[in-house]
């Protein structure tokens, strides 16, 4: 327990700790306003009672002269306004510290929830490789949650009530130490052996909880995601019933979480209310007279009405907590994961690019994604001369798309080095580099919103140049089809993941995306594999054109997107096996031939 309190307080900075001592401060305040409360009810009782006892007590006597009261009655009445008050008054106080409590635990959500989005997001590209978005999409925006819900407040109602619930007992033990002393072994020994019980059984549960929970969301996503071919091959049913599958577990195990939680509070209350008649009975087998009687029976039925429902929310707590632990040991160590995948600082506003004058270089590149995996890339030596055109060509998994990932700066190699005009690419200049990068992936994404917004990708609305957005349009081949062909024009809605356009439009979106900032560097992935052959001949024109001011890096589908390269790099099995321009490869090496396909056409 201690180990994992300590995670938690470890998740908020000084304000919030700051914020968390006057959260303190408000319960304490809370707990010594009901106990004065729940003291002033035997005072109170006893006084009607027996309103003699005003000449008994010299207190009472005192504070009858003080104020003038000519009548018993009168002061009575006034005694219990007075007490009425202050049970009004400690009411107000717990009114303010729920309210205070509530809105730092919601304030302390969103900032969590932004606090481990921004995270995710400086986690280097690797990262996002080997994990699900789905799943980390849910931990921000579900687990945050239920870590807010059932274990932060959990754990503030957990101090909480414990307070009111020790302030209580200590009233009780001085007014009757034996009958308070077996109340608290019957109530609290039962409270405890229950927990006791299911506490490893819960943390278990919550474990399990937060799998199938995760598994429901990532089933959900693949549903969503991947409904065009699902409704062609009709399965349908093979989704819905995988969902179905965790949801149910999840939704078991949040029931049973839940009964097991309130499962105490009815038999206690049972209990509570037959010790009454059990109160009663010994008082009157002890001979106490009628005015002691009710005083102390009315005193110890108040603290019971204030102190069962104080024990009943210490053990809902506690028990949330353990279930809900494995939420905050997966939030701790994501927030706070180092290696390979620790969080990496961005700057604060766009970086300068870096120079690029004369060359690229990458010597003795080698790569694998696992520590002990197979290398992926080998000893890869390339210069890109600025303002050439570059063409990477093999057949599917020999490493293109990886190379170009180093080159993007999205992954870091085992050995080598990028060298850019004799400055070595490092983590403190990767942003000043990929300043200078315009890139076009094979898989476009396009979000849910305008097409001036997805060309000016990530810009926010006020800054975009629409002049920039047109003529990156135009090069890209597609300014004809937007302005005249959609009734909104640049302000229409591309729908989700560009649903709503063809595939050959959603890929000259990507290369109009990529041209917006006019780069120094053109990076294509294929971006052109699933174009016409019209399109692709139009498009590539339009490449070539800029091509002449600016430096080229394509990726191979179709060979003939790099015949007007100046060097083509022939990759095979993460190795560089030849390399030459179109004509040199297709005339010395058959390997090339036949991933050109050269021979059937002659």
């Amino acid at each position: 327990m201690q180990q994992t309190l300590k995670k938690l307080w470890e998740l908020f900075n000084k304000k919030e700790k700051k914020q968390i001592l006057i959260l303190f401060i408000a319960v304490l305040t809370m707990a010594l306003a009901q106990i004065i409360g729940i003291a002033s009810i035997m005072p109170f009782m006893d006084l009607v009672m027996s309103p003699d006892m005003i000449e008994e007590s010299r207190a009472l006597q005192s504070i009858y002269n003080f104020l003038g009261f000519q009548s018993i009655t009168a002061f009575t009445i006034f005694i219990g306004t007075v007490m009425f008050s202050l049970i009004l008054l400690s009411n107000a106080i717990s009114t303010f510290a729920s309210w205070y409590k509530l809105k730092f635990v919601w304030e302390n959500n969103h900032r969590l929830s932004r606090r481990l989005l921004k995270k995710y997001m400086s986690k280097p590209y690797s990262y996002f490789l080997m994990h699900n978005t789905a799943d980390l999409g849910k931990n921000v925006l579900h687990e945050v949650y239920a870590l807010t819900i059932n274990y932060l407040i959990q754990l503030i109602d957990l101090i909480t009530y414990s307070i009111v619930a020790l302030a209580i007992i200590i009233l009780l033990f001085l007014t009757d130490l034996l009958i308070t002393s077996a109340a608290i072994i019957i109530l609290g020994s039962s409270y405890i052996l229950i927990y006791l019980a299911t506490k490893n059984k819960m943390k278990t549960a919550g474990e399990k909880r937060l799998e199938a929970n995760m598994n429901r969301y990532k089933t959900a996503y693949e549903a969503f995601n991947g409904i065009k071919e699902i409704k062609v091959n009709s399965r349908e049913n093979e989704f819905l019933n995988r969902y179905t599958h965790y949801s149910a577990k999840n939704a078991k195990l949040q029931a049973w979480n839940q009964i097991i939680r309130q499962m105490p509070r009815y038999v206690m209350e049972a209990l509570a209310f037959g010790s009454v008649v059990l109160l009663v009975l010994y008082f009157v087998i002890r001979g106490e007279d009628s005015t002691q009687l009710i005083s102390k029976v009315s005193l110890f039925a108040f603290a019971g009405y204030r102190l069962l429902p104080a024990l009943q929310s210490i053990f809902n707590s506690a028990s949330s907590m353990v279930f809900n632990t494995a939420i905050l040991d997966r939030i701790h160590e994501d927030i706070f994961e180092a290696g390979k995948f620790a969080a990496q600082k961005w700057p604060d506003s766009l970086p300068e690019p870096m120079e690029f004058r004369e060359s690229l270089k990458l010597k003795n590149i080698t790569f694998s994604y696992h520590e002990q995996g197979e290398k992926i890339l080998k000893n890869i030596n390339i210069e890109i001369r600025k303002d050439s055109q570059i063409g990477l060509a093999g057949e599917t998994g020999s490493g293109k798309s990886t190379l170009v990932n180093i080159i993007l700066g999205l992954l870091e190699s085992d050995q080598g080095k990028i060298i850019v005009d004799g400055r070595e690419l490092n983590r403190d200049n990767i942003r000043n580099w990929q300043r200078n990068i315009g890139y076009v992936p094979q898989d476009i994404y396009l979000c849910d919103n305008t097409i001036v917004k997805n060309i000016a990708f990530g810009v926010p609305e006020a800054e975009i140049d629409f002049k920039a957005v047109k003529r990156a349009a135009q090069i890209a081949n597609i300014a004809d089809f937007i302005e005249n062909e959609l009734e909104k024009g640049y302000q229409s809605i591309v729908g989700e993941r560009g649903i709503r356009i063809s595939g050959g439009q959603k890929q000259r979106l990507g290369l109009a995306r990529a041209l917006y900032h006019d780069p120094e560097i053109l990076i294509l992935d294929e971006a052109t594999s699933s174009l016409d052959e019209a399109t692709q001949k139009a498009v590539m024109e339009a490449i070539d054109k800029i091509a002449e001011v600016k430096t080229m890096i394509i990726i191979a589908h179709r060979l003939s997107t790099v015949q007007n390269c100046d060097k083509i790099y022939l990759i095979e099995k993460g190795q560089i096996i030849d390399s030459g321009n179109y004509a040199e490869l297709a005339n010395n090496s058959q390997k090339f031939r036949k991933l050109a396909d050269i021979n059937s056409q002659l």
